[in-house]
C-alpha cells in the first residue's frame, strides 16, 4: 500500500515537471521557428500576448476565488461576531502573618481586595446583543467591556451564568448585531473540520479580527469529570484546533459556520497549545 502511494506521489511529481519542461521546450522552439517563418510566429506570438494582457485585477480576484472553500466561508460569515471579552474583577486574598501562629490573638492574618484585569473570548447569538461566553472568564466581575471586531468598545452586563457548566450569558446594548446560528451538536463525526475562533492575548483589540485556528474532533462526548475549581466538565467535545490563553468563551464552529461547541480549557503539559 505504501509503494503504491509513493510510486504515485513520484508519477504526480515527474508528469507535472515533464510538463513545464515541455512547455519551456515548445516556447524555445517556437521562438526560434519565428525568425524563419515570419507571420506563422506573429499568430502564435499574439495568442500568448493576449492571454498575459488579461486585466491584473481580474486575475487576483480569479485566484482569491479559486482559493476559497468551506473553512474561508465560514470563517468570514463567524468572525463579525465573536469578541473579546476585557473583564475588571475583584479578587481576595489573604496576607499572612509570620507571627499569626505564636500570637494569634494579636497578629491575625488579614484579608485584602484587590481589581485585577483578564481577558477573554466571546460570541453574539442574536441581533439583539445576547452574548456567550464561559463563566470563569466573567467571574466575580465589576466591569465588562466587549470589543467588537468593528473596534467599538462596549459595556456589557451579565445576565446570568451556571457555574457548573462553565457557562455565562452578556448582553450588550444596541440592534443588528452580526451573531453566529447554533447547528447541532449531536450529529458530530470523529474526524468532521472544525475552526476555533477568539481572543487570545488580547489581539482583537489590536487589530480588530479574532484569531482563527483549524482543526478536526479528535473525540466527542468526554467526561472530564468536577474540577478543583469545582465545575463539572461532561459531554464535552474533543479537538486538536489550537487554542491559547484568551481563547475561552470563544465559538467552535463547524465547516457551514454553525456553532457547534465553545472553547473552555486546554489539556496540556504547559499553559499552551504550543506548535
Amino acid at each position: 500500500m505504501m509503494g503504491n502511494r509513493m510510486k504515485t506521489l513520484v508519477n504526480i511529481c515527474i508528469r507535472a515537471g515533464g510538463g513545464l519542461l515541455l512547455g519551456v521546450l515548445l516556447l524555445f522552439y517556437g521562438g526560434c521557428g519565428n525568425e524563419q517563418s515570419g507571420d506563422g510566429g506573429s499568430s502564435d506570438s499574439s495568442l500568448i500576448n493576449s492571454a498575459y494582457a488579461q486585466n491584473p485585477a481580474e486575475q487576483s480576484d480569479q485566484i482569491t476565488t479559486s482559493r476559497q472553500n468551506a473553512i474561508t466561508r465560514a470563517v468570514a460569515a463567524v468572525s463579525p461576531a465573536v469578541v473579546g471579552i476585557n473583564v475588571t474583577q475583584l479578587r481576595r486574598y489573604r496576607a499572612r502573618n509570620p507571627w499569626s501562629q505564636l500570637f494569634p490573638e494579636l497578629y491575625r492574618n488579614r484579608w485584602y481586595e484587590q481589581e485585577v484585569q483578564s481577558l477573554g473570548s466571546g460570541f453574539i447569538i442574536s441581533a439583539d446583543g445576547y452574548i456567550v461566553t464561559n463563566e470563569h472568564v466573567v467571574e466575580d466581575a465589576t466591569e465588562i467591556l466587549v470589543t467588537m471586531t468593528d473596534a467599538r468598545r462596549l459595556k456589557a452586563k451579565l445576565v446570568g451564568s451556571d457555574r457548573d457548566s462553565d457557562i455565562a450569558l452578556l448582553k450588550i446594548e444596541g440592534d443588528n448585531f452580526p451573531f453566529i446560528p447554533f447547528g447541532h451538536s449531536d450529529d458530530l463525526l470523529v474526524g468532521e473540520w472544525v475552526i476555533a475562533l477568539g481572543n487570545p492575548f488580547g489581539l482583537v483589540e489590536l487589530n480588530n479580527q479574532p484569531t482563527v485556528t483549524v482543526g478536526v474532533i479528535s473525540a466527542i462526548d468526554r467526561d472530564w469529570g468536577r474540577t478543583g475549581e469545582n465545575r463539572l466538565y461532561l459531554d464535552m467535545i474533543q479537538t486538536d484546533a489550537a487554542i491559547n490563553h484568551g481563547n475561552s468563551g470563544g465559538p467552535l464552529v463547524n465547516s457551514l459556520g454553525q456553532v457547534i461547541g465553545m472553547n473552555t480549557f486546554i489539556f496540556t503539559g504547559s499553559q499552551y497549545n504550543e506548535g
